[in-house]
């Protein structure tokens, strides 16, 4: 649509999972025409769904990831209804070709040339292996941005590995720094950190690109490795290997120099709040909100560090005061004293959230097999520019006829055979499904 940042632009999308399609969905909400490329084929584990065609009593066994169907129910087309998809697909089109076959191919080859970016987050190679290798695509199209998001990287000694986020957290570093000091790694629950900021960090690379683009009129590889983009994020545990030697052990919830901090029980199930103390005019303002100000003088308790050291004493005063209270009361009241707290939300806390409310931040969106739901918002806002907030996410093979007809202008006998061959549909084939 005209007047937005990204009018005019459009992405070929072979993302999956999480990482590739925040990346697109991001590019969408800023008005590139986004067209996902997928097959009927066959089903891989990808951002439809986990299982190609599970049960109800199936998806409910699968949790709050696998099974996140709409209405618990995955329904006679569940790749239409996961919520992983549903939830980071909007203002997008779809369309279907088997990429296995060379009439696939051909049409994905048409494709790119009047296309500006291919993003893809597959498994190195993949692409390659279908004729969609860089020197290919950029044969093809010179001006084409061609954006892979490996885990490992293109070159090195891993390149060829397959990984995910949760298996690169841990070859970062990433997972030896969470969890608690008395516990191993088998205790820590999952978090995939590294596909939300990959999304957010592959956008951005391709909004870079884009504007080099316009300076020399030239394509290029944009690798972006998301392995190295998260090792960015920590610099601190690092530079203290690089510079002392050190490797850093984990803490839970304490800080290496704040104290106390943690996380304390409230009133109710499972509710907590989490608070910290950096100074003694917060240590002074905490002892007189838990109702113990004969604490703020004594010795033993004054400096970080001589709090460091009594630290499971301190958590046992701050539990004992919060245990009694609602977790929302007691965060505002130590707000009200000056203190960092805020209660720990929970999915249905941030869903309900009244400042959140008040922003606008969710917006409802109807789905034609989903039904009206919220939909979370973007990740800014322009003072002067609309982001786009159009579509919801498309169903498989949706937008097949505007692809073929429109973009390709494909003529009905075309249509047709491609159709027989299998490249043209809205459901995934028997063989696919099992």
């Amino acid at each position: 649509m005209a007047g937005r940042p990204l009018s005019g632009v459009r992405v070929l999308d072979f993302t999956l999972i999480w990482a590739g399609p925040l990346a697109s969905m991001l590019l969408s909400d800023l008005g590139a025409e986004v067209l996902r490329v997928e097959s009927c084929q066959h089903h891989i584990i990808n951002t439809r769904g986990f299982i190609p065609k599970p049960s109800k009593e199936m998806a409910e066994a699968l949790g709050t990831l696998g099974g996140a169907y709409a209405d618990k129910d995955p329904g006679d087309a569940p790749w239409n209804r996961h919520a992983l998809f549903n939830g980071l697909g909007r203002n997008r089109l779809a369309m279907t070709a088997d990429l296995r076959k060379p009439e696939g191919r051909q049409i994905v080859h048409e494709l790119i040339k009047i296309s500006d970016v291919l993003l893809d987050n597959n498994s190195t190679g993949l692409l390659d292996s279908m004729d969609l290798d860089y020197k290919k695509v950029h044969a093809l199209n010179p001006t084409l941005l061609y954006v892979p998001m490996p885990v490992f990287g293109l070159s090195g000694p891993n390149k060829d590995f397959i990984g995910f986020g949760t298996n690169a957290e841990g070859l970062a570093g990433f997972s030896a720094l969470r969890g608690y000091p008395d516990s191993d790694p088998t205790t820590m629950g999952i978090t995939y950190h590294m596909d939300a900021t990959s999304g957010i960090g592959a956008s951005f690379a391709i909004l870079a690109s884009l504007r080099e683009r316009s300076r020399t009129g030239k394509g290029q590889l944009v690798e972006f490795p998301q392995i190295e983009h998260l090792l960015q994020q920590i610099g601190g545990p690092l530079m203290d290997a690089a510079m002392n030697g050190r490797a850093q052990t984990t803490l839970g919830n304490r800080d290496a120099v704040r104290a106390p901090q943690g996380i304390y029980r409230c009133k109710g199930e499972d509710r907590w709040i989490a608070l910290s103390v950096g100074t003694d005019e917060e240590w002074a303002a905490l002892c007189k909100a838990i109702g113990r100000p004969k604490l703020t003088g004594a010795p033993e308790y004054e400096g970080n560090h001589a709090r460091q050291l009594r630290h499971d004493e301190l958590d046992g005063f701050i539990s004992e005061w919060s245990s009694k209270l609602d977790s929302i009361e007691a965060a505002q009241l130590l707000q009200q004293h000056g203190i960092p707290a805020g209660h720990v939300a929970n999915d249905k806390d941030v869903y309900e959230d009244p400042h959140l409310e008040a922003r606008g931040y969710f917006h409802w969106m109807e789905h034609p097999e989903c039904g009206r739901h919220r939909y979370p918002g973007h990740l800014f806002k322009y003072s002067e520019t609309q982001l786009r907030f159009d579509t919801p996410a498309p169903l498989l093979g949706e937008h097949n006829d505007l692809v073929y007809r429109q973009l390709l202008g494909k003529p009905e006998s075309e249509i047709e055979r491609l159709t027989e061959l299998g490249h043209i549909g809205t459901a995934y084939t028997e063989e696919a499904l099992w």
